[in-house]
């Protein structure tokens, strides 16, 4: 029941991008088992590129997939961001050329959710949901910034519990001055051993 409306949002995002249907028609009749968190979906790539769901075990569904991708659900709001490191963090196992060609899609290839919301509700209700969306998420990051400076303030000059820059220049200054002067007083001691002698 789940591989027909991903089927169906795979397609329709890949409709924008012609490019990444051509590269996914070498793998043509290939096999795909994806596992996001719980859920498990099994995928064929057609002739044109697309993708098919693979059913009964008549149409070869009880088959080794050829390729197999494991993403905890933790990964996927860094996976939605474009987070490159996480791409790194998603576990295959299979014919690496058709991984390789399904991540080189995952990160080029943007969903354009304002066009497909506009389809449903119209392009003004579309911009303004979409808008609201972008405002909350820049909103969240700038928040999450200005805490972390205030946070680190805190700890920097109320608290002290941390060494600031200007703590550290004035070390450095004190460390020399207090060099210098036990240089000056070797010499003095050397100076006074010698006239004893």
């Amino acid at each position: 029941m789940i591989n027909y409306p991903v089927v169906k949002f795979l397609n329709r995002v890949l409709s924008d991008y012609p490019l990444a249907r051509d590269s996914l028609k070498a793998h043509s009749g290939k096999s795909i088992h994806a596992t996001v968190g719980p859920v498990s979906t099994r995928l064929r790539l057609s002739a044109s590129g697309e993708f098919e769901m693979v059913g009964s075990s008549s149409d070869g569904s009880s088959a080794a997939p050829d390729v197999a991708f494991r993403i905890s659900l933790a990964l996927l709001p860094r996976l939605a961001r474009g987070d490159e490191s996480a791409f790194s963090e998603v576990a295959f196992e299979g014919d690496s050329e058709l991984a390789s060609a399904l991540s080189s899609i995952a990160r080029n290839v943007d969903w354009d959710v304002e066009e497909d919301l506009s389809r449903v509700i119209g392009d003004i209700g579309a911009r303004r949901i979409v808008g609201t969306a972008q405002a909350a998420r820049e909103w969240s990051s700038d928040a999450k910034t200005r805490l972390m400076a205030n946070v680190a303030e805190y700890l920097t000059e109320e608290k002290r519990a941390f060494a600031t820059k200007r703590d550290f220049e004035m070390l450095a200054t004190d460390n020399e001055n207090l060099r210098d002067a036990l240089a000056r007083l070797e010499a003095k001691i050397n100076a006074s051993a010698a006239n004893l002698a």
